[in-house]
């Protein structure tokens, strides 16, 4: 369970009844509605604050939502499965001439602005390099891919909420002979209100160099 719906469920349960019991106790509109039962009207403006507090804190949510926006980037192995859930790993050895490929799923939902200008980065080492196949979403800089998600979002006619998704395969080519294996997780510059979800790869490197 998210941090963020382990809060949303502590303001329901705890923080929204103390607030309608406060208000209760400062004003009870239901004293003032004669056709409620005397004995009725405590329970009755409990329910009533209770109701106005969860509309607004549903309207609350509901517009911090639209504000938000989410990057997904899911590795995975097999081009007709995949898994979010998953960590993939991959090899680099002999009998693959030393190259190991990998798919790469990236979606894009929400507030357009949050998520312009906005750079997905993997720190790779220095035994291996990238293929790029000429891919124009994707830059690389000494041991970094970039990922610029300005040139991966459509063009927006309100620049308000957008969803979009890209698929591309990124093919590994070892540089170096040394068995060793590492785990990869691409990163993005922290934003409020931007959320980055990944699975991460595990990538090895098995046996020297024909």
């Amino acid at each position: 369970m998210r941090p963020s719906s382990i809060i949303k469920i502590l303001i329901k349960a705890v923080v929204l009844p103390f607030i309608a019991m406060f208000m209760l106790h400062k004003w009870n509109l239901c004293e003032y509605v004669t056709f409620i039962p005397e004995n009725y009207r405590f329970e009755a403006g409990l329910a009533l604050y209770m109701a106005i507090l969860e509309a607004i804190a549903e309207l609350a949510e509901y517009f911090i939502a639209k504000a938000n926006a989410t990057i997904t980037c899911t590795f995975y192995n097999d081009e007709r499965h995949e898994d979010s859930h998953t960590r993939p790993s991959i090899q680099m050895s002999e009998n693959s001439m030393g190259v190991a490929s990998v798919w790469c799923h990236i979606i894009l939902n929400g507030n357009y602005k949050k998520l312009s200008g906005t750079e997905v980065c993997l720190d790779i080492p220095q035994w291996f390099s990238t293929q790029l196949d000429g891919n124009s979403n994707i830059t690389q800089e000494a041991y970094q891919i970039k990922w610029n998600v300005s040139t991966l979002l459509p063009e927006h006619d309100n620049h308000k909420n957008v969803y979009t998704e890209i698929r591309m395969k990124l093919s590994f080519i070892r540089t170096e002979a040394t068995d060793v294996s590492i785990v990869l997780e691409p990163t993005v510059k922290k934003k409020i209100g931007l959320e980055f979800v990944t699975n991460g790869i595990m990538i090895q490197n098995v046996g020297g160099i024909n």
